[in-house]
């Protein structure tokens, strides 16, 4: 069998086609360990707006690293030890990192995308701190729309 890596999306969706190929264990902290492997490989770069664009997602963790983000956008109740999730949570934890992968290496990487990135956040930030919201994760602070990949998105109805 030969596989053919272009990007790093095609990458990902190898890994989570047969993680066997690739990892010693199947778990949420095997993956989150290979990943930010890449990204160090990177010097950084291939996860770079990652966590703001979660954070934006999430409305909220501003002071989380991009691993807790995605298990808290999993499952938003509770706190969760990576090394020891429910097998379930784990399972579910993985699907939705290469679900947020895959869009945010997509998004990424259309023209202007990683400054939307960078501008949603900007104005998220901006809007906690003129309500008061920046030491608190409250529901009723103030969210923006995070940004989407163009082919995430569905196209606006005309009005009649």
């Amino acid at each position: 069998m030969t596989i053919t890596i272009t990007n790093y999306r095609d990458l990902f969706a190898n890994v989570r086609k047969r993680p066997g190929m690739w990892l010693i264990r199947e778990d949420f902290a095997s993956v989150v360990a290979f990943v930010e492997g890449c990204n160090q490989a990177n010097a950084g770069t291939l996860l770079s707006g990652f966590q703001p664009w979660l954070v934006t997602r999430a409305a909220c963790l501003n002071n989380h690293v991009w691993w807790s983000i995605v298990a808290h956008l999993t499952e938003p109740t509770g706190p969760k030890n990576l090394r020891h999730m429910a097998p379930d949570l784990d399972a579910r934890t993985v699907e939705a990192l290469f679900d947020l992968l895959d869009e945010f290496l997509e998004l990424r990487d259309e023209h202007d995308g990683l400054n939307r990135i960078f501008a949603a956040h900007e104005q998220w930030r901006r809007l906690r701190e003129q309500n008061g919201c920046d030491a608190t994760d409250a529901p009723n602070c103030p969210t923006v729309q995070c940004p989407r990949a163009a082919s995430r998105t569905t196209p606006q109805q005309p009005h009649p």
